[in-house]
């Protein structure tokens, strides 16, 4: 019997995935072939909200109808890191083969991997190589892993299909089809349930036909200027499909009459700010229209909602997509010109978009006023709380004398505003002597796990606390800063889920503090 295994995350499976199966099946000689999903993989991040069944209901409708493969959860129910020596010990079988199919970048690193000798022990490495690929590079490494290793390796060729699961997803969240690039029912299981922001390939073909051609254009710009902004914050996928969608929306019901727009009110109390600022009413519309006709979610109808006055209760994508609003290339009044050249002055930090915002915020202010217009009240207090933020942060900027409760809050605020999700802060002073708390937290992905420990340790410097250690574990699905009183962990959801770490120094609490 030759089994083949070819694993990954499959998030989502595509075109190029099923011609690598295909070209494996037949050059391998395989009698039976298992697609292997990753739970957590130790060489990529999975996508932000990640479902694994639904991973597998695709895999299972990209390969529906050849009864040589297989779809297997072994990876997932046995639950964490999805290391490929340990798969491939519980399928090896004496007198069987096991295959194991591999991208040419992942042959090349294969000697890195969580113990190679016993991979190469175990089965046949079989390398998808692509046109383009480099033939002597990847010859020269076959023979390193036979001489060191005794590896028998094996090279997969096969027509070139240019797809990868990243630029599947980049292309669904910025409204872009992907129809050559999926196989039919996997595309369709994606659209029903609106995975990687899918539905924005529809709306984006909706409010062409439906705005004018400038206001079509501004909307465009708004949405990838949110989505550049979001992604050099580090911020996750889940978010920056969400940015994309508000921004082509934010307008959607500009253009309508003012009686058109209450229509869609209708049942609501407006506030008469609105009225005696027509020119903001369409954010309050735009926010229903956005519910009633495309189901968005609340984010992204908070984003719509306050992109014109702002909101005191704003969150960072809120303000993202406000920002964008004034400074997508798109605008050529001289005020957006100069707000745009401040934005891209430096690089994107959270701290530098944030004073951006508030510098946006009063400028808009200035601007009414000196035209004598009304000024809606949130725009005021949008304003007034951002330039009290800003006064408070400047009074923080010496955290080398600070306690461990203090230093403690501190990153719990910056954890916070980094849209890090379920933090904890635990105090265990009085159970161990190796630190004072313990400040734990979810990340959506191994991307945002990187970006959340980078704006700590960056923020935390600025204010003279260095972290005497820092280590990325589980192939970055969980980062540790050490800040001696202070011990940060930062975990993407199954991770923490597997690790239960919070638990463990929970059930430690001598008063019975049990979840």
């Amino acid at each position: 019997m030759r089994t083949g295994i070819y694993g990954g995350t499959f998030s989502p499976p595509h075109n190029g995935h099923v011609s690598a199966a295909t070209a494996f099946l037949e050059q391998a000689r395989l009698d039976r072939l298992l697609i292997m999903p990753s739970l957590i993989s130790p060489h990529k991040p999975t996508a932000e909200d990640d479902v694994p069944q639904r991973r597998i209901d695709m895999l299972r409708l990209a390969f529906e109808g050849d009864p040589r493969v297989s779809v297997c959860d072994y990876e997932i129910n046995r639950g964490g890191v999805s290391y490929t020596y340990l798969t491939l010990g519980h399928f090896y079988k004496e007198g069987d083969t096991l295959c194991f199919l591999t991208g040419s970048d992942m042959f090349l690193t294969l000697d890195e991997w969580k113990n190679p000798q016993r991979i190469f022990d175990l089965c046949e490495i079989w390398c998808m190589s692509r046109t383009g690929d480099d033939e002597a590079a990847l010859s020269a490494k076959k023979d390193v892993y036979r001489e060191k290793y005794g590896a028998k390796c094996f090279f997969c060729t096969g027509d070139a299909v240019v797809a990868s699961s990243t630029g599947v997803r980049e292309r669904l969240r910025r409204g872009d089809p992907v129809d050559d690039l999926l196989p039919g029912r996997v595309l369709g299981y994606i659209n029903e349930n609106d995975l990687y922001g899918a539905k924005n390939v529809g709306i984006k073909e909706y409010i062409k036909e439906r705005l004018s051609g400038g206001r079509y254009e501004h909307s465009i710009g708004v949405a990838l200027t949110a989505e550049r902004i979001g992604k050099e914050l580090g911020l996750p996928e889940s978010s920056l499909w969400r940015l994309v969608r508000a921004g082509y929306l934010h307008d959607i019901t500009k253009e309508m009459s003012t009686e058109e727009q209450l229509s869609y009110l209708s049942g609501t109390e407006v506030d008469p700010d609105y009225l005696s600022c027509p020119q903001t009413l369409h954010q309050l519309s735009g926010a229903a229209y956005a519910k009633k006709v495309f189901n968005c979610d609340d984010r992204v109808a908070h984003m719509i909602l306050y992109h014109c006055t702002g909101s005191p209760d704003m969150d960072l994508c809120d303000k993202i997509v406000f920002l964008s609003d004034f400074v997508e290339p798109g605008r050529r009044y001289e005020a957006c010109i100069r707000l745009r050249e401040e934005l891209l002055s430096q690089p994107l930090t959270e701290e530098h978009v944030c004073r951006v915002f508030a510098d946006c915020c009063k400028r808009q202010l200035e601007h009414i006023e000196e035209k004598g217009g009304a000024v809606h009240r949130l725009t005021r207090q949008t304003y007034e709380k951002e330039k009290n933020k800003m006064a408070e942060n400047e009074k923080i900027t010496d955290l080398s004398g600070a306690s461990s409760d203090q230093i403690a809050e501190r990153i719990r605020q910056i954890l916070d505003e980094k849209l890090a999700q379920n933090i904890e802060v635990i105090n265990v002073a009085d159970r161990t002597v190796v630190t004072d708390h313990f400040v734990i937290c979810n990340a959506t992905s191994t991307t945002h796990v990187k970006a959340l420990a980078d704006e700590v340790e960056d923020a935390l410097a600025s204010q003279g606390v260095r972290p005497y250690h820092t280590d990325g574990i589980a192939g970055g699905e969980w980062y540790v800063l050490d800040y001696g009183t202070v011990i940060v962990h930062i975990f993407v959801k199954s991770a923490r889920e597997f690790y239960k770490l919070d638990r463990l120094w929970q059930d430690k609490k001598p008063s019975g503090n049990e979840e």
